[in-house]
Order: C-alpha cells, then sequence, then structure tokens
C-alpha cells in the first residue's frame, strides 16, 4: 500500500504520516495511525476538517507551557484528547550560552548534538506520554508534535519506530525528511507568525549568526544518531532506556506491535 507521507495542510507544519515502515521482523507499520507534526494552531478550517476526516483520537502536544500559551492547537472535535505537560519554569536550550556563543556552523552543530544528547534524559514525562497517547488512540490515529517538528518531535518519533522494531537507517531517514518537507528558515523570517510557532525560541534563533541559525534549523544525521548514542552510553539498548526512564516494560511494547504492525 503507498500513501502520501507529507500532507500539505494549509496553515499546517511539517504534518505527516510516519507509518509505512519496514521493520527487522518483515511487518510493516500501519499508514494513517501515526502522524508527526509541527505547531497546529495556524491549521486553516479546511485543513482541520483534513485531520478530522484521519481519525484522530489524540494529540501528544511535546512544547512547553508558554508555547502552548502563545500558540494553543485548535479544537480538534469532541472525540480527540490532547495531551499536554505542564513545564514550569522550562526554557528552550536555544537560550543556552552555548548557541549565543556559536559563530560557525560547526559550533552550533556542537551545541545541536548536546542539545539531542539531552533529550531523552530531561523530557521523561513527556517521552512517556507519547507512548501513553499512542496507547489511548485505540484503533485511531495519534498526532505526535512540538513547534518545528524536529527536535523535540524527532526524538519521540525516533523512540518510537525503534519500539516497534524500524531499523535505525529508517529512522534516521524519516528524521531527515523534515528538510523536504518544510521550509523552517522562510517560516521564522514570515513577519505574520502564521506557520511555525517558534513563540518563544524565535528571538533567540534571530539572533544567531546566518551560519549558526542554519544549523539550528537544519535536520542533521549527526542530531538524530547522538539521541541513540546518549542511549546506548548511558542504558546499553533502547530496551533499557524504554523500561528505566519511560517505564515502558516488554508487555506495552507487545500490545503496542500487535496493533500497530501488520504482515
Amino acid at each position: 500500500m503507498s500513501l502520501t507521507r507529507v500532507l500539505p495542510l494549509e496553515g499546517g507544519c511539517n504534518f505527516r504520516d510516519f507509518g509505512g515502515y519496514r521493520t527487522s521482523d518483515g511487518r510493516t507499520v500501519r499508514w494513517r495511525r501515526l502522524f508527526r507534526s509541527g505547531v497546529l494552531t495556524h491549521l486553516s478550517a479546511p485543513a482541520v476538517a483534513e485531520v478530522g476526516a484521519l481519525g484522530i483520537r489524540t494529540v501528544c502536544d511535546l512544547r512547553r507551557t508558554e508555547e502552548r500559551a502563545r500558540h494553543p492547537n485548535p479544537p480538534l472535535g469532541p472525540d480527540v484528547q490532547q495531551l499536554a505537560w505542564d513545564t514550569a519554569t522550562e526554557t528552550s536550550p536555544i537560550r543556552d550560552q552555548a548557541f549565543a556563543a556559536a559563530a560557525t556552523i560547526d559550533e552550533a552543530r556542537t551545541a545541536m548534538v548536546v542539545m539531542y544528547q539531552r533529550i531523552p534524559f530531561r523530557m521523561q514525562q513527556r517521552l512517556a506520554g507519547a507512548f501513553e497517547a499512542l496507547e489511548r488512540a485505540g484503533e485511531g490515529g495519534c498526532i505526535v508534535h512540538c513547534s518545528a517538528g524536529k527536535d523535540r518531535t524527532g526524538v519521540a518519533v525516533a523512540l518510537i519506530l525503534a519500539t516497534l522494531g524500524v531499523p535505525q537507517e529508517i529512522i534516521v531517514a524519516d528524521y531527515l525528511l523534515t528538510n523536504d518537507a518544510v521550509d523552517l528558515a522562510a517560516q521564522l523570517r514570515d513577519p505574520t507568525g502564521t506557520g511555525i510557532g517558534f513563540a518563544a525560541t524565535a528571538t533567540p534563533i534571530r539572533a544567531l549568526t546566518g551560519p549558526a541559525q542554519a544549523a539550528v534549523l537544519d535536520a542533521n544525521e549527526q542530531y538524530i544518531r547522538a539521541t541513540f548514542d546518549a542511549i546506548a552510553t548511558r542504558c546499553g539498548s533502547i530496551e533499557a532506556y524504554l523500561r528505566d526512564e519511560l517505564d515502558i516494560d516488554d508487555a506495552r511494547t507487545t500490545r503496542l506491535r500487535t496493533r500497530l504492525l501488520v504482515h
């Protein structure tokens, strides 16, 4: 079965299906059950109707509290549960001094690698929530999203696909698809604020040098591999990470695979 992976929704950002991938044991992730996205705030009324037609049952919003306040999600229907978490005083890692001091693309990429190494060990509650959203969706669809649909969403989706048994090379390819699915630089420059919900992150990104901006807005293979490497170094395996950091045991993994994989 071949379906369109990137869904060009009016007012959308990086909205795409991450089903259809083959697993190591020869099964396939079901299409039209798993979706990833950037900000949903600016979806037009027709686009909201298109999303509704996908049978969405849960939305996992990985953004910080302040981001959600600035760019709230639109209502997607009475049967759709929207999961979000209070992040208290958490600020964007892009505000870290390592980014402000980055004068070259290599320095900014190094800062991005460090950020990706930290995400799985700083966002456990929300990453665990992505799996909860999958479970709550039942036979319906689930959207996992943040602002750009690249960094936090990229890590969450990578963990989901790894849990389902998708090989790392395929996971990396899905992550890199952001570079074709959306022009984040153009959306950052858009003075109307439509498209991307950078929220408080826009100012520090715009303050970076041009090369550093390019590194921050890029979906780079080094970044997502840094997440896998950090998990392997600290936990030994994805399975150990899921168990020890996200409280996802073998039984939950088996249930997810049974529901989301087909032969």
